[in-house]
């Protein structure tokens, strides 16, 4: 059960005008490519890992389930609230923060389509492979969380093989950072591939 309360305090920390609740606006974050379809209790609009932060303590503190979404373009139903709970929309946050031509490396929010990715990568000489029929659409935090390939895959690999480092934030609203900029980076548990 959806706590009314949760509501109140995600407006009061983000603002009433990134905190949609009009069935009009529950519709439309209702589903994605599939055939699916059930509605959230509300949507959240995020521009920064501070505030998606926000949203999960509050999350955590009702017990309310959270739904990450970018584009919405998945076919594979991971962006469907079958329990309700709060959708996060992380379309806003769509920066490409850095291309890092020593490392080979490009830092980004998960908000930016994947295509603006390639055409900023490639402006510098540099590519990058993973290429998913929704490209055009698709946001490189979807395509993190669905360890999207495309036709490229099968001679470059996936998403994950391209994955150097992430800025995570756990359910109790705990900001992490696992991996870096270059290869061997880790020793232990590579974190950036258990998410």
């Amino acid at each position: 059960m959806f706590a009314p309360q949760a509501v109140k305090e995600l407006e009061k920390k983000l603002g009433t005008e990134k905190i949609l609740t009009s069935k009009e606006d529950l519709v439309c974050y209702s589903y994605d490519a599939t055939s699916y379809s059930h509605l959230p209790d509300v949507i959240a609009i995020v521009n920064n890992a501070k505030e998606v932060s926000e949203v999960m303590k509050i999350a955590s503190k009702y017990k309310v389930p959270v739904i990450p979404r970018g584009g919405g373009t998945n076919l594979c139903g991971g962006t469907i609230p079958v329990k309700g709970g709060i959708i996060l929309d992380l379309a806003k946050m769509d920066k490409i923060l850095e291309i890092d031509t020593e490392n080979l490396a490009a830092v980004c929010q998960p908000g930016v389509i994947t295509a603006e990715l390639h055409k900023a990568v490639e402006k510098v000489g540099l590519f990058y492979p993973p290429d998913p029929q929704s490209m055009a659409m698709s946001t490189i935090g979807g395509n993190v969380a669905s360890n999207a390939g495309g036709p490229r895959c099968f001679k470059y690999g996936v998403t994950r093989d391209y994955l150097l480092g992430l800025e995570v934030v756990l359910a109790n609203g705990k900001v992490i950072r696992t991996g870096g900029k270059t290869i061997k980076n880790v020793s232990g548990y590579d974190l950036s591939l258990m998410f």
